[in-house]
């Protein structure tokens, strides 16, 4: 299937939750995750079901102002 992340389009596995696409990724912690544009917990990847078509965003804090 097909998703959104960060802008890009990419190909996964289906029936991937949060938790195991991010594990595709690895991404540095500090990071916050929205799934269609809603912030999701971290407690709350593993039941956060991806769709064909979803949008995920991953962002991590930025210093200076």
């Amino acid at each position: 299937m097909f998703v959104i992340v960060n802008g890009h389009e990419l190909r996964v596995p289906d029936q991937q939750t949060l938790r195991e696409l991010l594990s595709l990724f690895s991404p540095t912690a500090p990071f916050a995750v929205a799934h269609n544009e809603e912030f999701v917990p971290q407690a709350n990847y593993g039941e956060c079901r991806i769709c064909p078509g979803d949008r995920i965003d991953v962002v991590s804090p930025m210093a200076g102002g």
